[in-house]
């Protein structure tokens, strides 16, 4: 049953740990994400040190026989206090968090040296892959140290879950209350591991064997562990879609900015911003969305401080009482004007002609309040959709920034 379930974990432990290592060092200064990702690489060994191909391996190279129990064990305990790292930094302040996240590391330590120290004391056997328990059942030191894995194992398992629930409950992220409940039913399903791993400690003390039980026993750990993988990797896969999705945005605002980045460089190529002297060697920086975006954010805003000073008060009247008959009102309206003065003010000074100091106005959409950003754009972006289609040609600035 392992060896048919062990593969399914390793591949959702190696997805998640890939989702994160290219945030790590950008986030190198939180211990949560660290630990987090320590979580998914831990539990990715644990299952891959059980796979019978791997356990033979390990005895071949290392020379001793089923040392991939103290490795897998090992790692679990490992994972179990990254966890509660994870939820320690997650929900602490960061002085009580780090007390505390150390002596969850302190304390996995201490039970990872006492199973070493146990193991040690096994008598050798030959390799034992698919029943290293039911073989070891009836050994004394066997028995403290299953013991001792197990009640670490369950104790691990029950905070997480508890603690898990009363996180999820204070948590303003929807993705992360939903991956926080998923990893607690995914902790309280490994509970059945450690019911059949306590019952074999008791029935060897009485000369019986729950031999019947290993496939229950892999399941609820297989099913549980991947469960709580998989709710570890939620707000993870949410926070990496958001980024696809806010990239998609600054691509299609980018060339949706078009038409209104065009009309004026058609009557100012000034605004264009000369990176073509930018060394070569930092040039690749301007290929970057987010810095082409930016740029062409920069260019329409000179370019409209060029053109307000040809910006006609009767031109603008004109163009609302035109777009109030069509039903336009509000953003819509002043965006739809702001256009209209774009245009005429672009053809005012192409002709030379400026209007009378007390007929010159601003634009329509210039009072609106914006908090972010992609505001800032989104405003734009209103006024680009008003303007007439853009013409086929391509300026020689913007081919060179592409």
């Amino acid at each position: 049953m392992k060896d048919l379930l062990h593969p399914i974990s390793i591949v959702v432990a190696a997805i998640g740990l890939l989702s994160l290592l290219r945030d790590i060092p950008a986030r190198r200064r939180d211990p949560a994400s660290t630990a987090l990702a320590a979580v998914f690489m831990l539990s990715g060994l644990s299952f891959l040190f059980s796979v019978t191909p791997m356990w033979q391996y390990l005895d071949r190279a290392l020379g001793t026989v089923n040392l991939a129990v103290p490795l897998a064990q090992g790692c679990v305990v490992a994972l179990l206090a990254c966890q509660q790292v994870v939820l320690t930094y997650w929900g602490s302040p960061p002085d009580i968090a780090r007390r505390k996240a150390r002596t969850w590391l302190g304390a996995g330590l201490a039970v990872f040296a006492a199973l070493l120290v146990l193991f040690a004391m096994l008598t050798p056997s030959a390799p034992r892959p698919i029943d290293f328990t039911l073989y070891y059942a009836h050994d004394d030191w066997y028995a403290a140290y299953l013991t001792l894995y197990v009640t670490a194992y369950t104790i691990g398992e029950l905070s997480l879950a508890r603690a898990c629930w009363r996180l999820a409950r204070r948590s303003a992220r929807g993705s992360v209350r939903v991956g926080l409940r998923i990893v607690a039913l995914g902790a309280t399903v490994t509970l059945g591991y450690s019911a059949v791993r306590i019952g074999d400690v008791i029935a060897s003390a009485f000369g019986a064997s729950l031999a019947e039980w290993e496939s229950c026993a892999w399941t609820c750990g297989d099913v549980g562990a991947m469960l709580t993988l998989i709710g570890w990797l939620v707000p993870t896969l949410n926070d990496q879609a958001e980024r696809v999705r806010y990239r998609i945005k600054q691509h299609r605002s980018y060339h949706g900015l078009r038409p209104l980045w065009l009309a004026f460089y058609s009557s100012a190529p000034e605004i264009a911003l000369p990176i073509d002297r930018v060394d070569p060697a930092q040039r690749r920086r301007f290929r970057g969305i987010a810095i082409k975006l930016y740029r062409r954010f920069v260019e329409i805003r000179d370019g409209r401080f060029v053109i307000r000073q040809h910006l006609d008060a009767g031109v603008r009247e004109c163009s609302e009482a035109h777009h109030r008959a069509r039903g336009l009102r509000g953003q819509d309206l002043n965006a739809a004007v702001t256009a209209d003065q774009i245009l005429a003010g672009i053809a005012a000074r192409a002709e030379g002609i400026r209007p009378e100091p007390d007929q010159l106005t601003d634009f329509a959409d210039a009072d609106r309040q914006t908090s972010r950003p992609m505001d800032d754009v989104e405003a734009l972006l209103a006024v680009a959709r008003h303007l007439p289609p853009e013409p086929s040609r391509t300026p020689h600035s913007e081919r060179a920034s592409a």
